[in-house]
């Protein structure tokens, strides 16, 4: 372990714990089924998404988040601090898109045999959920998933928009 930086320490932990979430995954598809064990995976990913944006909001410092264009920049940090490298830009006063330039799940789900039900592409969107539910109500807002392969070949593609009340 001396012979390894900080840095490649993070990242050979990042990879470990990547495989836990595949390995929870597959044992609870085979006690409670596919469709129950995705439904927990999405509960668990939005819950997962509010502590990281709490965390990562709390830990830089960051201004108040009132608005879309106060959120993007912490959507764009937290893409990053997941490994989940994205551009972002407004698309009007109340919404903006992230384009991701690559997903460290779609491996995963393709050694799994999952590639026909993409349960990391249902949880992206609770984990997006998760992170925009720290500075707004959740029937304020909506996230889709405008475009792409979970691949990355095509980049996806997620739009944010704050709803009118």
């Amino acid at each position: 372990m001396r012979t390894l930086t900080d840095a490649e320490r993070a990242e050979l932990y990042f990879r470990l714990w990547w495989s836990h979430d595949g390995q929870w995954f597959l044992k609870a598809r085979d006690e409670l089924g596919l469709e129950r064990a995705m439904e927990l995976n999405e509960r668990s990913i939005e819950s997962m998404g509010r502590i990281e944006m709490r965390e990562l909001h709390r830990t830089l410092g960051a201004p108040e988040v009132t608005d879309a264009a106060g959120f993007l920049p912490m959507a764009a940090a937290v893409h990053e601090l997941v490994g989940l490298p994205s551009k972002g830009e407004m698309d009007g006063p109340s919404a903006f898109t992230l384009g991701v330039h690559s997903c460290p799940v779609w491996p995963m789900t393709e050694r799994a045999g999952l590639t026909e039900s993409a349960p990391g592409c249902r949880g992206s969107l609770r984990r997006r959920l998760g992170w925009a539910s720290v500075f707004f109500p959740v029937d304020s807002f909506r996230w889709t998933r405008t475009h792409g392969r979970p691949d990355g070949n095509p980049e996806c593609g997620y739009r944010f928009e704050l709803l009118s009340t």
